[in-house]
């Protein structure tokens, strides 16, 4: 038998006591998929540096029991209001209806808690081909998270708040499991935000499905403390004419991961992954995404701008795969990051992978310092080092962030950035 960390052994050790608490238990269906999870994560592990995907981020911390050691760590920055039209909120991975405000809904949307949607019989599956471990540990332990669904031609304004606050206090990880699925013409935009103290885990997987000509932009602001451990992945599905607009900016956690699939299956649909990382200390940022384009007649970019202080490192994959029917598709992603340390790093692989030859691809990965001109330029006209270098830095953030279509979430990202670069 394989030999398994020790974090994972204790999982499967205590699987059948923590199948009597967790939701679901009386559907034999749910129960039956959890232990389907189990099997699969067994036979898997935690990722390791060995798997390709995971060369650049290693989890032997988290492995060995570094989790729930340290009570003192705290968000990376000051906890921060957003003041989202309507919010869901989540406290240790479990639904919380009094910090929630779902009294005034808009018709066409519904939002539940999924511990709810398991209690009164939800369907699940398992994909038998799925080799993602996190996702097979997830489906065993599930706890709690979302289920949201807008109706066909209902078009949401404002901006739908979900919130995951940690207080340090769960010792057995956060396997938060989210559902989104919007209905042809229908449009949401929702900010998720991630923020806790002291040391846990955290182990969110989010399925997404984007209807005809129906759009999400979703952006997600990960404040985790900064001594824990942040693992996500979000799976999006999007049918002809559907646009998906992704914006993950990153100041929290020991070790996180981002992990995007976005596979595109109908012709004039759009995939836009963004996103911006700012990191310092120890910590480690991964972003991993896979763009899949089934069919002709589509499009898919990404940007991703990181800024590395200390001994801060960063990691982006970034791989779009075009099917050999896919004619027509034009696919793009660009990578760069700003070293402010000697001794910060970031190890970026770009990949297209095509089997089509009526396309129209690039891919880009860049990294540097400052640039120690621009910094004189602007110290010979009286602005100090530091600030000077804050502009600079401004700069190199600037255009990732005027990506941002929302005015609102536009300002509060500028607002972090802004917090963050007062303690460089």
């Amino acid at each position: 038998m394989k030999s398994l960390s020790a974090l994972a052994q204790s999982y499967i050790e205590r699987f059948d006591t923590a199948l009597e608490t967790l939701p679901g238990q009386s559907s034999r269906s749910i129960t039956d998929l959890r232990k389907a999870g189990l099997e699969k994560f067994s036979q898997q592990d935690f990722p390791n540096k060995r798997v390709e995907e995971w060369r650049y981020t290693n989890l032997s911390a988290l492995t060995k029991g570094a989790a729930n050691e340290d009570s003192s760590g705290a968000p990376a920055l000051a906890a921060s209001s957003f003041d989202a039209d309507f919010e869901i909120v989540f406290i240790d991975g479990i639904f919380s209806e009094n910090e929630s405000r779902l009294d005034k809904l808009p018709q066409g949307l519904s939002l539940s808690s999924l511990a709810t949607e398991l209690g009164n019989g939800a369907v699940f599956s398992l994909n038998d081909e799925e080799d993602r471990s996190l996702i097979a540990l997830n489906t065993a332990f599930m706890q709690d998270g979302f289920c949201l669904h807008v109706t066909e031609n209902t078009q949401i304004s404002g901006v739908l708040g979900i919130t995951f606050k940690s207080t340090g206090t769960e010792t057995h990880g956060l396997h938060i499991r989210n559902r989104i699925s919007l209905d042809d013409g229908a449009s949401l935009t929702m900010l998720e935000r991630h923020e806790g103290k002291g040391s846990y885990f955290s182990n969110p997987v989010t399925d997404i499905s984007i209807g005809n000509n129906a759009r999400l932009d979703h952006y997600k602001f990960q404040n985790e403390s900064v001594s824990a451990f942040h693992l996500a992945l979000t799976d999006v599905e999007i049918l002809q004419g559907g646009i998906y607009k992704n914006f993950s900016f990153s100041v929290g956690a020991k070790i996180s991961r981002n992990e995007l699939k976005t596979v595109i299956l109908g012709s004039d649909a759009e995939s836009h992954l963004d996103g911006a990382y700012l990191m310092r200390g120890e910590q480690h940022c991964d972003t991993t995404t896979l763009t899949e384009h089934k069919v002709p007649q589509n499009i898919s970019n990404q940007t991703y701008k990181g800024v590395l202080d200390d001994r801060a490192h960063g990691v982006f994959q970034g791989k779009i795969h075009i099917a050999p029917n896919a004619q027509q598709v034009a696919g793009d992603q660009l990578s760069k990051a700003l070293l402010l340390s000697d001794y910060a790093g970031v190890d970026c692989k770009p990949e297209l992978e095509i089997y089509a030859d009526d396309v129209k691809c690039s891919h880009g990965a860049t990294s540097g310092e400052l640039d120690d001109d621009a910094l004189f330029y602007l110290q010979a006209r009286g602005i100090s080092e530091s600030n000077a270098r804050k502009i600079l830095i401004e700069a190199f953030l600037g255009d990732v962030l005027t990506s941002i279509d929302n005015d609102v979430v536009r300002e509060y990202f500028n607002t972090q950035s802004a917090l963050w670069l007062q303690n460089s």
